[in-house]
């Protein structure tokens, strides 16, 4: 008998008509892989990730999210197998295999449906209660989406019976794939309070833009697999709570009659680049996988950004597209100004890093470019900063005028803008890791930073067990002998091209061959090679698609004892 595949396996000949075959294994070398998943896998969510998650998740969706701490810690610990959810994914899109419910266009209201149905097969209750509740509100926003093109599966479905899936990083990273698919953004902000922030002292408010510049990819392959986190572009507009600096530097300065300033608002940008990483190597016997992974870069702008830039996935953000942004105002000898600036800062170049996790998967890690990477953001936006006055107070005469410019031109500059710098400078460091840090964590990003989990190790072996009997365990000369042989793939490879073959054994004559039970992917059985009846000879049954792991189908041939 030949097997495709370098799959192999042969049946003893019999030399006397009386004897009968049993099952002869078939293996070849089994294909060690992982999978992973470049996403949040928060181990547990508090009321601050919680008042996060509901509108970034939301706004990229384009709809209102409103679940609770409890909901959301029940999708961050709702792993699920990977083979349970893609089996019910596959009765949802109405596909006969695992692989096609992966290539096939579902709603997210079909992935929550499946991911449910896993969760119910495995008694996670908490789970299951949170995604039924979830499933018809994002079957109402007719969201679609290829699983696929999230999560990349270059091995058989059969070998990821040992690997999970976790539900916040499959549902956060299918709504990242939709908002990027369909060129979704936040043109109307979505508004978070300070309070919400736990930042009731600095923040009053929040309007949030967000957009996916790339969507994340999952991967389950051998080594040398690829994947990589979400490219985000955020835009806070931020209402800050009044920042008043005293100016007795300011009235220092000669010609300075009265000054004040008021700060009250900040619009910062963040583009953070994907992160990277590959599956390097994968040792089955000692559960152990190495990856390289090297975070993005994160870059911040202060200022004013057009919405016709900003929004423009095609182009990434650069220093050339930042302009002035009004902060606030000084009322420099009864005058009003405006007071805006503009900063750039670029983040560190990403490195690679090797890990390493062993034992028992899931398991995750968070690797940094380095622990003092928003520190050195925020001293290249202070060190970068630019100052401009705009008067605001109109209908002056020129002598009224004329001083007040002359001032903000010339020995008043300096000392505003350090004034400025001041004030900015402790709330900077606040506001990155207590906003746009938070966000981009939640999306498996941070700044500076990249979370990954390996799910789990997937082996793919190609393995074939085959087993003749004979329905007679006497027979006489003219007697006729029917033998089943009976096929199953025992491995986790899908087979195709599958060909058998069996010869008339010594003694015997052929009679007929027939083909048997099939299973329901092997679309096609035909006996392309068969003796004449009377004639000794080989005989072969040929087979068009495939046999899925754990399939078993059947052929038979008659023969005549001599």
């Amino acid at each position: 008998m030949t097997f495709p595949k370098n799959s192999f396996a042969w049946l003893r000949t019999i030399f006397l008509a009386l004897a009968c075959l049993a099952a002869l294994p078939a293996q070849a070398a089994c294909v060690a892989g992982a999978c992973i998943s470049a996403g949040p896998r928060l181990a547990s969510v508090d009321s601050t990730q919680s008042a996060l998650l509901n509108p970034l998740l939301g706004g990229l969706l384009g709809t209102s999210l409103n679940l609770n701490v409890a909901d959301w810690n029940a999708l961050a610990g709702g792993d699920v197998k990977l083979l349970d959810f893609l089996n019910a994914l596959k009765l949802q899109a109405n596909v006969s295999s695992p692989t096609q419910a992966l290539g096939t266009t579902v709603t997210l209201g079909q992935v929550a449906a499946a991911l449910n149905a896993a969760a119910q097969l495995e008694a996670k209750t908490s789970l299951s209660g949170v995604l039924s509740r979830l499933q018809p509100l994002l079957a109402n926003t007719g969201a679609s989406v290829r699983v696929g093109d999230l999560v990349k599966v270059s091995t058989d479905a059969g070998a990821l019976a040992g690997t999970t899936i976790n539900s916040l990083d499959m549902l956060t990273g299918l709504i990242q794939l939709y908002n990027h698919r369909n060129m979704i953004t936040t043109p109307t902000p979505v508004g978070i309070s300070g309070g919400a922030l736990g930042m009731t002292g600095l923040i009053n408010n929040l309007q949030l833009y967000a957009q996916v510049i790339e969507p994340p990819v999952y991967v389950c392959g051998p080594t040398g697999s690829q994947f990589h986190t979400a490219a985000i572009r955020l835009k806070l507009k931020l209402d800050l709570v009044t920042l008043s600096p005293v100016t007795d530097t300011l009235k220092q300065v000669a010609g300075v009659n009265s000054a004040s300033v008021a700060i009250g608002k900040l619009d910062v940008y963040v583009e953070a680049a994907r992160g990277e990483g590959s599956l390097s190597a994968v040792d089955a016997v000692a559960k152990a996988v190495t990856l390289q992974v090297a975070p993005g870069v994160g870059d911040i702008y202060l200022g004013s950004i057009p919405d016709n830039v900003f929004f423009n996935r095609t182009r990434t953000l650069s220093a050339a597209d930042v302009g002035y942004g009004q902060i606030g105002e000084l009322v420099l000898n009864g005058i009003r100004v405006a007071l805006e600036i503009k900063s750039t800062a670029r983040g560190q170049a990403p490195f690679a890093s090797s890990v390493t996790l062993s034992g028992t998967f899931p398991q995750t890690r968070t690797v940094s470019t380095s622990a003092a990477f928003i520190t050195g953001l925020t001293n290249s936006l202070v060190g970068n900063l630019s100052l401009r006055t705009t008067i605001l107070t109109g209908g002056l005469l020129d002598l009224v005028l004329v001083p007040v410019t002359n001032l903000l031109n010339g020995l008043l500059q300096p000392v505003l803008k350090g004034l400025v710098v001041d004030t900015l400078s402790p709330i900077l460091t606040p506001i990155l890791t207590g906003v746009a840090d938070p966000l981009l964590k939640l999306l498996g990003i941070g700044l500076g930073q990249m979370t990954v989990t390996v799910n789990g190790i997937c082996q793919s072996c190609d393995s074939f067990a085959l087993t003749k009997t004979a329905d007679k365990a006497n027979a006489v000369p003219g007697n006729t002998i029917t033998y089943e042989v009976a096929f199953e793939n025992t491995g986790t490879t899908t087979l195709s091209g599958l060909t058998v073959t069996d010869n008339t054994p010594a003694f015997t004559t052929f009679a007929s061959a027939e083909c048997g039970t099939l299973p329901a992917d092997l679309n096609s059985c035909a006996i392309a090679v068969q003796p004449k009846a009377g004639e000794n000879g080989a005989v072969e049954w040929r087979f068009t698609g495939s046999l899925q792991p754990g399939a078993k189908g059947s052929v038979r041939m008659k023969v005549v004892v001599q």
